[in-house]
C-alpha cells in the first residue's frame, strides 16, 4: 500500500514533495501542523507541515477495507466506537477530497460520465462504491474506444451490480410462507402487511393468514382487520409466543401467513431479548425488515444493528412517495448486501406496493425532485432525464 507522510517548512513545499514522489493523481488524506527539530538552530524546534497522501484511488480502497478489517476482528468493547469514528473521519476525508477535486482528469474526456459523477457525489452516494465505480470506468476506457451510449450502460450498470434485490416466492417453494415483518414503531409495517395480503388474495387468488403480535399500539388490530375482512382473510391475534406458535397451527392450510409485530425502538436495549422470545427459533419464519426511505443513513444503520439478532430475508422499502433522498437506503443496501424485495410508494391498498428492481433503485438515488405530499410523485428518473438536470 502506497501510503506516505511528508515534513515540510510549509504546505506548499509539502505538496511539491509529494507532487513529486506520488504523481499529480495523489490525493491528500491530511494536513497539519507539528513541531520538528531545528537542525540548524542548535538544538531547537521549529513549526512544520505534516501531509499524509496516497498514491491513487486503489490505495484509498484498499486503506478503508483494511481499517473494516482490523474493525471486524476486534472483540466488541469501548474501542469499537474509536473504530467508528476513524472510519467515518476517513470517509469524511475522502468525500472532501471528491468534492473539492471534481472529476479525474481522465473522466473529464467523456462529457456525460463527469455530469454523472457530479451527480453521484451531490447524491451521496457511499465513498467506497463511487471509489470502485470510478475504478471500473477506468479499466473499461483502458480497453479502447467506446460509443457513448456504451459508456452509459456500463456506468448504469456498476451501480446496479451494488445492490441486490429480491423476489420472496422464489426463495422457497414450501406452504405456507410464512412472513414476519419487523421495523420500528410508525415504518409502515402494518400498511405494508395490508397491501400484500390484498394484493395475494384478491389479485393473485391465493389463501392468506393474518397474525398480529401488535398488542402495544392503539388500533392496530383494528386496522388490520379491516383489510382482512374487505379480502374476506381470518385475522388471529397472539399476545406471546405460545400464542403465536397456537395461530400459525390454525392456519397451516394457508399458502401465506403474514405476521405483524410490535414496533420497538432500535435503540432499547430489551429489543434483542425481546424478538428472540417471541420469534427465536421458530421454523421456516422469513424475516422481512420494513425501512423507512426518508430516514437517515446513521438511523436506518441502526434499525438494521437493532434488529440483527433475527437475520432479515429481505429488506422491504417503505415510503418512497416521503423521500427525496435515497442515498441511506442505496448506501446501506450495498454495504449490508441484504436484498431489497418490496417498495411501498403511496398509501393506496393494495395499488402502492412493488417489486424492488436494480433499475428502480438506482433510478431513486438518481433522481433530483423534492417529495410533494399532497400528490406523490411517481415519475421515472432515469439517467437522461438526470443529465439535463444537471
Amino acid at each position: 500500500m502506497k501510503l506516505k507522510t511528508y515534513v515540510a517548512k510549509d504546505l506548499k513545499e509539502a505538496l511539491s514533495q509529494v507532487k513529486k514522489d506520488l504523481g499529480p493523481e495523489a490525493v491528500i488524506l491530511s494536513t497539519h501542523s507539528r513541531n520538528v527539530p531545528d537542525n540548524g538552530s542548535g538544538g531547537g524546534r521549529r513549526q512544520a507541515v505534516e501531509v499524509t497522501a496516497a498514491a491513487d484511488l486503489n490505495t484509498l480502497v484498499d486503506l478503508e477495507e483494511s481499517r473494516e478489517r482490523t474493525a471486524a476482528l476486534r472483540n466488541p468493547g469501548p474501542s469499537i466506537q474509536q473504530i467508528q469514528e476513524d472510519l467515518q473521519e476517513l470517509k469524511g476525508l475522502l468525500r472532501g477530497w471528491l468534492q473539492q477535486n471534481g472529476p479525474p482528469s481522465w473522466l473529464l474526456q467523456h462529457r456525460e460520465l463527469a455530469i454523472l459523477y457530479r451527480v453521484l457525489i451531490k447524491s451521496r452516494l457511499d465513498e467506497r462504491v463511487l471509489l470502485g465505480w470510478l475504478q471500473s470506468l477506468q479499466k473499461i476506457l483502458a480497453q479502447g474506444e467506446h460509443a457513448p451510449l456504451t459508456l452509459k450502460k456500463a456506468a448504469l450498470g456498476y451501480l446496479q451490480d451494488a445492490i441486490t434485490v429480491i423476489n420472496p416466492w422464489q426463495t422457497s417453494s414450501s406452504r405456507p410462507h410464512l412472513w414476519t415483518f419487523l421495523g420500528p414503531t410508525g415504518v409502515g409495517k402494518t400498511t405494508t402487511i395490508a397491501k400484500l395480503a390484498v394484493r395475494f388474495a384478491l389479485v393473485e387468488n391465493w389463501r392468506v393468514g393474518l397474525i398480529s403480535l401488535d398488542n402495544q399500539r392503539l388500533g392496530a388490530h383494528d386496522q388490520l382487520a379491516a383489510y382482512g375482512r374487505i379480502a374476506g382473510l381470518p385475522l388471529l391475534v397472539a399476545h406471546d409466543r405460545e400464542d403465536l406458535v397456537e395461530a400459525i397451527q390454525k392456519l397451516m392450510e394457508q399458502d401465506v401467513i403474514l405476521i405483524d409485530t410490535p414496533g420497538r425502538s432500535p435503540y432499547a436495549p430489551e429489543l434483542a431479548a425481546e424478538l428472540q422470545s417471541w420469534l427465536g427459533g421458530l421454523p421456516d419464519l422469513k424475516h422481512h425488515l420494513v425501512l423507512n426511505a426518508a430516514g437517515q443513513e446513521s438511523h436506518l444503520a441502526a434499525v438494521i444493528h437493532g434488529y440483527r439478532v433475527l437475520p432479515p430475508t429481505s429488506y422491504i422499502v417503505a415510503k418512497i412517495d416521503e423521500s427525496s433522498d435515497f442515498s441511506g437506503i442505496f448506501n446501506l443496501a450495498c454495504q449490508q448486501r441484504v436484498p431489497i424485495s418490496y417498495l411501498t410508494t403511496g398509501q393506496r391498498v393494495p395499488e402502492d406496493i412493488e417489486l424492488a428492481s436494480r433499475e428502480k433503485l438506482t433510478n431513486l438515488l438518481l433522481r433530483r425532485t423534492q417529495p410533494n405530499n399532497s400528490q406523490p410523485n411517481r415519475r421515472a428518473f432515469g439517467l437522461a432525464s438526470c443529465l439535463r438536470k444537471v
